[in-house]
């Protein structure tokens, strides 16, 4: 007959220890034993004994589990003090070592689950600074489309102004991904909204640049933007490209043009010069400008005489251009966030 031996620490005083064994005299014998050693020890002699005591003393799972599938512990008999003693012992440090490692691991949890929900918070805050898409007004459109690679991202579309005047919009793309783009990107974005008004639109981007320098420098980021102003009453378009690239302009649906002026990124070299560019929309005329994440989804996109795809160049409105050219972003792991801006004129 195998012996077994249940250790459980009760809220104060000794470790308390169940000896189950039918053979009643060395069953005294051991728990006579135990307790002369500092243990306090209760003594069953049948299934059924100890399953009261178990009950009673509100034993751990594993000492019920025990008698179900097998003993936590086992010594074919005869034992002598030291063995049973030493038995016990090291049941009560692996008794003390399981409850430590669940400790740790529900502090693990908890840490984890905080931070999903930081993250959650900060995903939504980020979503929230994002204009609505579509913004419709007297003569033209904009719509965005905005799918991150990760929780928070690094990339940001924006557009204000004041009807019917000039309306000023941005698309921006910092450096890295996570945590510290996405507060790049918030500077960024809050310091080209510092000089909306500021005319000519270069001397707005060169202000935002020095108030942006501070946060970059930390991260050793940059940020590539396009950055533009355009009148509706007028069809002009003022821009600065500091690094972007990606910008299109649609001549109706069947020509396209690139825009030639660019400058280098903000934040990646001290002294740079930033240069505008001056275009007219026509009525029925498109300014399409999308984020480098978009290339993995199209990367015939990245040779930039490639016409944009003839079905988004016949889109009915600016929204159903951005999300064809999008479309899949939703339904795949990226690498990198995409981004897509059209301005239409009508």
């Amino acid at each position: 007959m195998h012996l077994h031996f249940e250790a459980v620490a009760p809220s104060a005083g000794a470790e308390r220890v169940l000896v189950v064994d039918d053979d009643e005299p060395l069953a005294r014998v051991m728990a006579r034993t135990l307790r002369s050693r500092g243990f306090e020890c209760d003594v069953a002699l049948d299934g059924s004994e100890a399953r009261k005591l178990f009950a009673a003393n509100d034993y751990p799972e594993l000492g019920r589990a025990a008698l179900e599938h097998g003993a936590y512990a086992y010594h074919v008999k005869p034992v002598g003090s030291t063995q049973l003693y030493l038995l016990v012992v090291n049941n009560v440090r692996r008794r003390s070592l399981e409850r430590q490692n669940r400790a740790n691991l529900d502090r693990l949890e908890a840490m984890v689950a905080e931070r999903a929900e930081q993250m959650r918070r900060a995903a939504a805050m980020q979503a929230g600074m994002l204009p609505s898409s579509p913004f419709k007004a007297d003569g033209f459109e904009i719509a965005a489309h905005f799918t991150p690679a990760r929780e928070i991202s690094g990339d940001f579309y924006d557009w204000y102004g004041a009807d019917p005047g000039p309306v000023t919009l941005s698309l921006g793309d910092v450096m890295g991904k996570g945590l510290l783009a996405s507060l790049t990107m918030a500077t960024a974005r809050a310091a080209l909204r510092g000089v909306e008004g500021v005319d000519p639109i270069v001397d707005g981007i060169k202000q935002a640049a020095g108030v942006m320098s501070a946060a970059l420098e930390v991260n050793h980021s940059y940020v590539t933007v396009f950055h533009a102003r355009f009148d509706p009453r007028t069809g002009e378009l003022d821009y600065v490209d500091a690094g972007h690239g990606h910008a299109r302009l649609l001549r109706g649906s069947t020509a396209q043009e690139l825009l030639p002026q660019r400058s280098a990124p903000i934040g990646i070299f001290p002294d740079t010069q930033f240069v505008s560019g001056k275009t007219t929309l026509g009525p029925g005329d498109s300014l399409v400008v999308f984020s480098d994440g978009l290339l993995e989804l199209r990367p015939d996109l990245a040779t930039k005489e490639v016409q944009l795809p003839y079905e988004a160049r016949r889109a009915g409105s600016a929204q159903e251009m951005v999300d064809l050219l999008a479309r899949g972003a939703r339904d795949r792991e990226l690498f990198d966030d995409v981004t897509v801006l059209a301005l239409r004129r009508v």
